[in-house]
């Protein structure tokens, strides 16, 4: 036990000391004032985007529409939990499925948001120079929602196989920012691979 206190102990001095300079309080008002406008004009661009078939169905819009939704989860769970955890000092509840959910949303979507928006800018020239590729039915399934549908289940299922099923035993640091941040997959060769 007092190993594990000293460890805790060493880890806190450690983060204490690699803390950026900005006082922790400047950094809470900060991180709110600038995610609460972002929701909302999420969430406005969304609405208008839905409100709207013309937008709505347009092919070079779904890209964004999911970089939005992507965005949308971190704005609403990872900053709440990053605020959260700058004023109590430590992950509230302390608990192993507020640290995978917390690292689903932060590095999952994060990398997630990276992909699909490699995607997007490809499919961008793809709709520029060869926008014939999409102008049948057939086409804009194989081009482009095919690989919209992969990339999101590529997503969803691998990042919920590397929190959850992922055979090995995470280790958390509730004293830490993102529950020290370092899940037990990224040290396996093949599944650091793919991510």
């Amino acid at each position: 036990m007092s190993d594990n206190q000293s460890s805790n102990n060493t880890s806190n001095l450690s983060f204490a000391n690699t803390e950026i300079s900005i006082s922790r309080t400047a950094r809470f008002w900060i991180l709110l004032l600038f995610d609460v406008p972002s929701i909302i004009c999420t969430l406005v661009v969304l609405f208008c985007v839905f409100q709207d078939r013309k937008l709505r169905s347009s092919v070079k819009n779904h890209s964004f529409v999911l970089l939005l939704i992507l965005g949308l989860a971190i704005q609403l769970v990872d900053v709440p939990f990053y605020l959260n955890f700058i004023v109590h000092s430590s992950v509230v509840p302390p608990t192993p499925s507020i640290c995978a959910l917390w690292w689903f949303i932060d590095i999952g979507m994060y990398n997630g948001g990276v992909i699909l928006l490699v995607w997007t800018a490809f499919e961008r020239h793809i709709i520029i120079f060869y926008d014939r590729w999409i102008s049948t039915r057939k086409g804009r399934i194989i081009v482009h929602y095919l690989p919209l549908l992969f990339l999101i289940l590529y997503i969803f299922i691998f990042y919920i196989y590397a929190f959850c099923g992922f055979p090995c035993e995470n280790t958390y640091g509730y004293t830490l920012p993102y529950c020290d941040g370092s899940p037990r997959y990224l040290h396996d060769p093949i599944m650091g691979i793919f991510d």
